[in-house]
């Protein structure tokens, strides 16, 4: 299984970016700890896509995430490895469905959308990103960790809520029965 999920850190400028006419971004590879797997025994090469500072179009950014996981679902069946990849980036204001998001969780007419919305074929709600949100893209082969869609998205809260204590000197933690990390009563990243 190849996972594609989203989160809410040499910038790229966005003309070099995601057009499909055009060479995607360098990537700054590097090897790095399973910090997922939570394992010190494997370490797994990762390359890293840092456009923190850019905005980035949402359609642009999808596509691109689609492409880099139709190339390396070739490689799997090549029986190639592939590395894992991380992407990070803002996006301008748009607003993303889930498989079993509902429209009534909008407070306008999909028919008169104030900003972009799209439907897409991830979990999660209606999900709002923008300027100033960072939106972490992790692209990871679980069979190389654990093939456990939870397992992963704990991990994942695992990593911020250390990052966040460690980096920031911020406490966060989760909400039993919820998705994500939280400072306090706010989100501080949704994960869908």
């Amino acid at each position: 299984m190849i996972l594609l999920a989203s989160t809410v850190s040499g910038s790229i400028p966005v003309n070099q970016l995601i057009n499909s006419s055009k060479q995607r971004p360098s990537s700054r590879s590097c090897v790095v700890n399973s910090a997922v797997a939570m394992t010190n025994e494997v370490k797994r090469s990762c390359e890293f896509y840092d456009m923190h500072k850019e905005l980035i179009p949402y359609a642009e950014a999808w596509s691109w995430q689609k492409d880099i996981v139709k190339k390396r679902k070739e490689l799997i069946e090549r029986e190639k490895d592939c590395s894992d990849t991380l992407i990070i980036l803002q996006h301008h204001p748009v607003y993303t469905l889930g498989t079993r998001s509902s429209e009534a969780y909008l407070n306008f007419s999909m028919k008169n959308a104030p900003i972009n919305v799209y439907r897409t074929e991830r979990g999660g709600e209606v999900t709002y990103h923008g300027p100033g949100q960072l939106v972490m893209y992790p692209i990871i082969n679980l069979r190389y960790h654990k093939m456990d869609l939870h397992w992963y998205l704990r991990a994942l809260e695992e990593v911020v809520i250390r990052v966040l204590s460690s980096t920031f000197f911020i406490k966060a933690s989760r909400i039993e029965g919820l998705t994500g990390v939280w400072v306090g009563i706010i989100l501080l990243e949704k994960l869908d």
